[in-house]
């Protein structure tokens, strides 16, 4: 009954558990297992419409400049057809808002969809 209930647990998770600890540590090579093969991003108001490799240099070129400490989801559902998470990335030079969207294909819960943005841009400007 107990595996039951944990299958049930890991099912219902938007964000795989590999997906939020590689962001936590910075790791862009283990998070782009998780990457759609072609993906957008906006990454602090810069837009990318880019490879799932390009996709990849990116996050290392971020990771590089803001080290993360910590991430943790705070919110997830689901829009249309698609699944969001909305999550808190900790760094050494602050916090940061992550907006992902995912597709399921073949099985899988791919990025087609990731956003970062400086937490307090955020809250002094709310979006619609």
């Amino acid at each position: 009954m107990l595996n039951a209930l944990v299958l049930l647990q890991v099912l219902g998770q938007t964000v795989p558990e590999g997906l939020v600890e590689a962001m936590g540590q910075g790791d862009a090579s283990t998070m782009s297992e998780y990457f759609h093969q072609s993906l957008e991003m906006s990454i602090l108001e810069q837009d990318y419409e880019c490879s799932k490799n390009q996709a990849t240099r990116i996050m290392e070129s971020f990771f590089k400049k803001h080290k993360p400490t910590g991430f943790t989801v705070s919110f997830e559902g689901t829009k249309e057809q698609s699944k969001y998470a909305i999550g808190t990335l900790s760094t050494s030079d602050g916090t940061y808002r992550v907006n992902l969207f995912f597709i399921s294909k073949e099985g899988l819960r791919l990025i087609y969809y990731l956003s970062i943005e400086k937490e307090s841009q955020y809250e002094l400007n709310p979006g619609p």
